[in-house]
Formats: C-alpha cells, sequence, structure tokens
C-alpha cells in the first residue's frame, strides 16, 4: 500500500465529515537536541517505545496484529475520553523521520513529522512539527491553543528523552 496515499484518503474522508467552511489550520515546532546518536533516539518516537519516556502513552494497535514500528501501523490512544486514530506513514531508518497522521474524529486532523539530524557520533537534534487542522468550531479553538502551547512543551520532552537516553546507557 501507498501509504501518502492512505494519508490523503485519510483527509478526504475527515474533510468530507467537516463543515464546508474554512477551519483553523496551525503549525507548530520544537527543535532540541539529545544525548545520543541518532539512530539510538529514533526508536524512542516509535509508537512502541514512546512509553519508555512517556508514560501515559499508551496506544492499541489495530494493525498489525503484534506492535510494531513499521510503515502501515494504525493504532488508538485516548485524549480528552476521545479516540484517536493514528497511522504511521514513515518510520524510515536511514533518513532518520518518523511521520503519522493523527484523526481526532470532530476535532481536528494531524500531521506529526519527527526528523533527527546527526551532531556527532554522541549526540543528535529533534525537530517534531504538527500541522493540524481544525475539524470544528470546537476544533478551531482547540487549534489555536495547541499552537500557542507547543512551544513550551520543549523543555519538558528534551528532559524526558534525556533522561531516558543515559538510563539505556548506563544499562
Amino acid at each position: 500500500m501507498n501509504y501518502n496515499a492512505g494519508f490523503l484518503l485519510i483527509l478526504v474522508c475527515v474533510a468530507g465529515a467537516a463543515a464546508a467552511q474554512p477551519r483553523q489550520h496551525a503549525e507548530s515546532n520544537i527543535t532540541f537536541d539529545l544525548p545520543a546518536a541518532a539512530s539510538t533516539v529514533l526508536p524512542l518516537f516509535g509508537p512502541v517505545r514512546e512509553s519508555e519516556w512517556a508514560p501515559d502513552w499508551n496506544p492499541q494497535f489495530v494493525y498489525p496484529a503484534e506492535k510494531k514500528q513499521t510503515a502501515g501501523a494504525v493504532f488508538t490512544t485516548r485524549q480528552h475520553e476521545s479516540d484517536l486514530i493514528w497511522m504511521l506513514i514513515t518510520y524510515d531508518e536511514a533518513a532518520l523521520r518518523v511521520e503519522y497522521v493523527i484523526v481526532w474524529p470532530g476535532m481536528c486532523a494531524t500531521r506529526l513529522d519527527i526528523a533527527l539530524k546527526p551532531l556527532d557520533a554522541r549526540s543528535s537534534r529533534a525537530s517534531v512539527t504538527y500541522r493540524r487542522t481544525s475539524l470544528s468550531q470546537q476544533g478551531d479553538e482547540y487549534v489555536r491553543n495547541f499552537a500557542a502551547h507547543f512551544p513550551s512543551q520543549r523543555e519538558h520532552w528534551q528532559q524526558a528523552i534525556s533522561k531516558r537516553l543515559r538510563e539505556l546507557e548506563n544499562k
């Protein structure tokens, strides 16, 4: 399956369900450095290993049956008493890139891009970009608030992932 085609299909379905008026769209990015090689960091951004640094992360896999960090994986998470549908579009170890499409029915559609860049043999830079589009009036407010709030999460992400990387190094 061409996962970019899957992404487009999801967006077409979501767009058809959304009201026919323009909705809010926002892009928000954080960039931070981590104390490990990019190849060591990348798996921590996959759906299986994110729970190692994000204790509330608990994806429920729809496909494949066994939890795998592979393009095409589909899973759900809970947020504000709602199910969010995630599709792992890209998990590219060579390009050091992870990309998701996330649909929160009735609220927003999101493209989440994570790119890693080696700084040297023992450090890397992560860039995390959310591109969110509202699907409703309620979603408009959520998208605006998220875009304003997400940059303040940089320190939390950097500290939580760095802590896990130090634990892995000490094993």
